[in-house]
C-alpha cells in the first residue's frame, strides 16, 4: 500500500492478533501444548522487531518488495524463537497469512511446506524472501 504521499506503508500484526491466533490454534489442536512461553510474548517483541527492521533496511526496493521482506521474517522469527511451548510452525504459518492479507499480497498455498523447511533449517529467511517474491511475480503474471 502506497499512500497519498509515495510512502511505502505496512501494517504490523498487535498483540491482539497474535492471541487470538494462539487461541484458534488451541481450539484446533486441544491435545497439543499450544501455549505461551515464559519469555513467549517478548519473543513476538523480536519477530515483529525484525520484520520492522527488514522492511526499513531495504528502503532502496520497490514497496511490495519491502513488504515481502518484512513478511519473510516475521515469518522465519516467530518459527526460530519459539515463543509457543508447541505449534510454532502452526502460529507462523497463520501470522504469514494474515500479514499478507492486510498488506493486500497474494497469499501462497503451500506455506506449511515452507514452516518445515525453515524449521529443519533448510531455508534461511533469505530463501523465504525469494519464496515470496516467486509467489508475488507469479500472481502478477496471472493478472496480466
Amino acid at each position: 500500500m502506497v499512500d497519498k504521499r509515495g510512502q511505502c506503508r505496512v501494517r504490523y500484526p498487535g498483540y491482539r492478533v497474535f492471541d487470538h491466533a494462539v487461541s484458534i490454534l488451541r481450539e484446533l489442536y486441544p491435545d497439543d501444548l499450544i501455549r505461551w512461553k515464559g519469555g513467549g510474548r517478548a519473543q513476538v517483541d523480536q519477530a515483529i522487531a525484525a520484520a520492522r527492521w527488514s522492511f526499513q533496511f531495504s528502503k532502496n526496493k520497490p514497496c511490495y518488495s519491502r513488504k515481502l521482506a518484512a513478511a519473510a521474517a516475521l515469518f522465519y522469527e516467530i518459527i526460530m524463537l519459539h515463543p509457543l511451548i508447541d505449534g510454532n510452525k502452526r502460529l507462523a504459518t497463520i501470522m504469514l497469512w494474515i500479514f499478507l492479507k492486510a498488506n493486500r499480497l497474494p497469499r501462497p498455498r503451500n506455506i506449511a511446506d515452507a514452516a518445515l523447511r525453515v524449521a529443519v533449517g533448510e531455508w534461511s529467511q533469505e530463501d523465504v524472501y525469494k519464496w515470496l517474491l516467486r509467489v508475488y511475480r507469479a500472481h502478477r503474471t496471472r493478472q496480466k
